[in-house]
């Protein structure tokens, strides 16, 4: 008997310590999170995640005389023309390109936190409430924090500098896979993507949402793929030899401030007739509160907008310095006896 005791209390510690990973992917109510700051988000999350805080900036790579902004948090600057062109092996002095350059507000910042081997969550905030949250699901076999000694001897540190590993493909499908694939077919509003092997009967999604935030919705939407979330070595795995896959969508957009969409692969049994679902493994999922994300592109306009108008006038600078360098050697060029 004291062995079945202990056989069970073992049983217990091992259900407890697997519990919170499958707790936060199944249960955890990721949408109530929206709104939340970034160390309640951290704090929800518990010893399930390990978490790193960061800012957020937005990239202002290439303007020209006719770059506007729009209410795109992530990418506002509009640059319309051909790119960024090289007139004789020499820039165009009527743009402007950095790749690196970004505009930076201490009002913007992010947390990204592993839970366990599972998933990834990157989250934005705007003044520390949470507007967007993504999760893209690793699948690692391992997960573990290691010494790179070789970075840490580059930078100079005397503590030893630790990184996360993600190592390994578990293609295993998941209780939260399962719950969350039941839940979806159980709603009925799903659809498909084009990527993978969808069948004649697999409609794409088409449940968009009209009016106010609308575009901001196909916007997001391009974001909500299986293939466009999954590393390098998961996605040269799935689908495993000899089967295909499809790409299920479903989002709920009844209420903007909790939209929510998910994206999850599924993996083919061929059939003599049709194909079977062999496995559901979920690939994304995303959160977004859209008049909270349309405020904060809204309120961080005008510095942005300053800083734009800055490399404008540089530009104006530049190609009228040009036109009078051109104007004066035409005039000597040119002139009469």
């Amino acid at each position: 008997m004291a062995g079945t005791g202990m056989r069970s209390a073992i049983a217990a510690v091992a259900l407890l310590a697997f519990m919170p990973t499958v707790v936060v992917a199944q249960a955890f109510d990721w949408s109530a999170q929206l709104g939340k700051s970034t160390s309640a988000l951290q704090a929800a999350l518990g010893q399930a995640s390990r978490c790193a805080s960061g800012g957020f900036t937005v990239p202002v790579r290439w303007i020209n005389k006719d770059t506007t902004l729009s209410d795109n948090l992530f990418d506002p600057v509009d640059t319309p023309g051909p790119g960024f062109i090289s007139i004789g092996g020499k820039p165009d002095p009527a743009s402007d390109n950095d790749e690196e350059r970004a505009f930076h507000s201490s009002k913007l910042t992010s947390i990204r936190c592993t839970i366990g081997r599972e998933a990834t969550v990157e989250a934005y905030a705007y003044e520390d409430r949470l507007v967007r949250i993504k999760l893209s699901f690793d699948r690692c076999d391992s997960r573990e924090l290691r010494e790179d000694k070789l970075f840490g001897n580059i930078m100079g540190s005397d503590k030893p500098l630790m990184v996360e590993r993600c190592d390994g493909v578990d293609l295993k499908e998941k209780d939260f896979d399962t719950a969350l694939y039941q839940s979806i077919k159980a709603r009925n509003k799903y659809g498909y993507d084009r990527e993978g092997s969808p069948g004649m009967l697999d409609f794409q999604w088409s449940g968009d949402m009209y009016g106010e935030y609308g575009q901001a919705e196909r916007r997001v939407m391009w974001d909500v793929l299986c293939y466009r979330h999954s590393r390098d070595e998961l996605s040269r795995m799935v689908p495993p030899d000899g089967m295909t896959y499809r790409c299920l969508i479903d989002v709920e957009n009844a209420d903007p401030s909790r939209w929510s969409a998910t994206a999850m692969y599924e993996i083919l049994r061929p059939g003599t007739i049709f194909d079977s679902v062999a496995t559901r493994l979920t690939a994304m999922r995303l959160f977004v509160d859209m008049p909270a994300e349309h405020a904060a592109a809204l309120a961080i306009r005008p510095e942005l907008q300053t800083m734009v108008d800055g490399i404008k006038s540089n530009i104006a600078a530049r190609v009228k310095d040009g036109d009078e360098k051109e104007d004066a050697v035409s005039n000597i060029l040119g002139a009469g006896n």
